[in-house]
Parts: structure tokens; C-alpha cells; sequence
């Protein structure tokens, strides 16, 4: 007779039952996961994770003692296993909630920038010839063509091109200064 045809007997039998260890036993399994895990909240969902992988198997254990020994051990791999997961889970959240307070820092500083930056566009609109002055509102805060600029004021389309360039010119100039300053 083979070893294989007795182990299958054994199990058959229910000498050596997964399901008769498992309510046996199932207390002190939990009560090791939680001394792994130091955590008790997992400790079932492990010993649930064994035991589903062992029906799942064609393990055939020779006395209860092996069995035991077997359990338990899978019972501390799984526990390891998911401290393990645990630990890069919570590296991850630290490295993306680093990431993340950065870039609300970098958002925040850009924000500030763009503001202090149409700040002083207006300050220096301010400064500019009138008519140069009403031509560039138009162009960019009205949204006008140069055509419809020149017709609605009686110039050419030259003159708005004109005077749109020496505004953006006097402007570009100013920003720079104050950029690279």
C-alpha cells in the first residue's frame, strides 16, 4: 500500500478531518495570528485565509500534530505576509501624502504668484497712453478682432495692431523686470 493511498484514507476516514482541527482549534489560531499581527482585528480574517487555501489544496496530513504544524506555520507566513502589505501600504500613503502636501504648497505659491503677477500688469496698465490703454482692454478683456476694434473706434486695423504690440511690449518688459529681479 502507498503512502498517498493511506494519507487519502486517513483524510477520508476523517481521522485527520481539516474541518474537525478548524473547530477544534480555531480559538488558539486566532489568538496566535493576533500575537503575530499584534493585532487582533486580523487575526481571523488569516486563520479564514488558511484554511480556505488548505480546502482549496489536496493536503493530506499524516497525524493531527503535522497538520497543526503546518497550520501553524501558514498561519505566520500569512501573518508576515500581510504586516508586510500593511508596511508598504502605510510607505506608500506617507511618500503620496508628502507628495501631495508639496504640491498643494507649490499650487498655493503659484496662486500667490498669478495674483501678485495681475497685480502688477494693472498697476502698470495704468501707466499706459489712453488710447493704447482702451485698445488693449478691448483686445483682452472684451475679447474684440482687431477689425471689429478699429471699426468701432474709426481706426485702421494697423494702427490697433500697432498700438496692441507696444502695450504688450510695455507690459512684457515690466513683467520681466519684476520676474527676474
Amino acid at each position: 500500500m502507498n503512502t498517498q493511498s493511506v494519507n487519502t484514507s486517513l483524510y477520508q476516514k476523517g481521522d485527520i478531518s481539516l474541518e474537525r482541527i478548524y473547530g477544534k482549534y480555531r480559538n488558539s489560531f486566532i489568538r496566535y495570528a493576533g500575537k503575530v499581527l499584534s493585532d487582533e482585528s486580523y487575526a481571523e480574517d488569516v486563520v479564514q485565509d488558511v484554511f480556505t487555501g488548505l480546502f482549496q489544496q489536496t493536503n493530506y496530513f499524516v497525524s493531527e500534530t503535522v497538520a497543526l504544524k503546518y497550520i501553524y506555520t501558514a498561519i505566520y507566513n500569512r501573518s508576515i505576509d500581510l504586516m508586510r502589505h500593511k508596511q508598504i501600504i502605510q510607505r506608500y500613503e506617507t511618500v503620496y501624502s508628502d507628495k501631495r502636501r508639496e504640491e498643494v504648497r507649490v499650487d498655493e505659491y503659484n496662486a500667490l504668484l498669478v495674483k501678485e503677477l495681475f497685480i502688477i500688469v494693472e498697476k502698470r496698465m495704468k501707466n499706459l497712453p489712453r488710447k493704447c490703454k482702451q485698445i488693449f482692454m478691448m483686445k483682452y478683456d472684451n475679447e474684440y478682432s482687431n477689425p471689429e476694434i478699429g471699426k468701432r473706434l474709426g481706426l485702421s486695423i494697423r494702427t490697433v495692431e500697432n498700438q496692441v504690440y507696444i502695450a504688450r511690449n510695455m507690459l512684457r518688459d515690466y513683467v520681466n523686470l519684476y520676474l527676474y529681479s
